[in-house]
């Protein structure tokens, strides 16, 4: 052999064995089996329902028709009944003495208010009736009811504040601010016994 093909032999071994040595490094890190996938569990899990098996059905008879009578609708009430908010002339018609909180609903102290005003009636053994003064549809009626105040603080709707009505409509007393529940109840016993 001649000394340029034992160069080619030799080349060809190194080269042979370098392949070899990669393939052998490489596929170490690897298993010879492949992992498992790790299963993703769904934050809501869905439930499959089976279906029944599709069987044929013989086709029933034609039944006789029967025609169901429709059931009433609510009628929807007015949002305004002899002149003053629905709430506070169907309380009226229930009770001879009301007890009218007026709030704003993101106030705090107007919700402690009318828990106030709510708990004070219900002493006295009065109706009660919140009305939500930023509702345009319950605010007209009451401001056109309250036009004919004595003083003109009684013909501003302002919160929080709690009004005594006599029926069939009248008021009785306006407390203007937070009122606590003794006050309430007392001025609802007023008026029960002024009537």
């Amino acid at each position: 052999m001649s000394q340029r093909v034992r160069m080619f032999a030799a080349a060809g071994l190194v080269a042979v064995l370098a392949l070899a040595g990669g393939l052998l490094f490489l596929s170490r890190g690897q298993s010879a089996t492949p992992a498992a996938v790790k299963q993703i569990k769904p934050l809501h899990p869905v439930k499959h329902h089976r279906r029944a098996p599709a069987t044929t059905r013989a086709k029933p008879k034609a039944a006789k028709a029967t025609v169901k009578p429709k059931a009433a609708s609510p009628k929807k009430l007015p949002a305004v009944i002899d002149g003053m908010p629905a709430a506070l002339a169907l309380a009226l018609r229930s009770s001879s003495v009301v007890v009218v909180t007026l709030y704003a609903p993101d106030s705090s102290v107007d919700a402690m208010a009318k828990d106030e005003a709510r708990q004070g009636a219900a002493a006295a053994g009065a109706g009660f009736v919140a009305l939500d003064v930023s509702n345009e549809k319950v605010a007209a009626p009451l401001t056109s009811l309250l036009t004919g105040g004595a003083t003109a603080a009684d013909r501003v709707l302002d919160d929080p504040a709690v009004l005594v009505f006599q029926a069939p409509g009248t008021l009785f007393v306006r407390l203007n601010g937070w009122t606590d529940r003794d006050t309430v109840a007392q001025a609802a016993t007023n008026a029960e016994s002024a009537q």
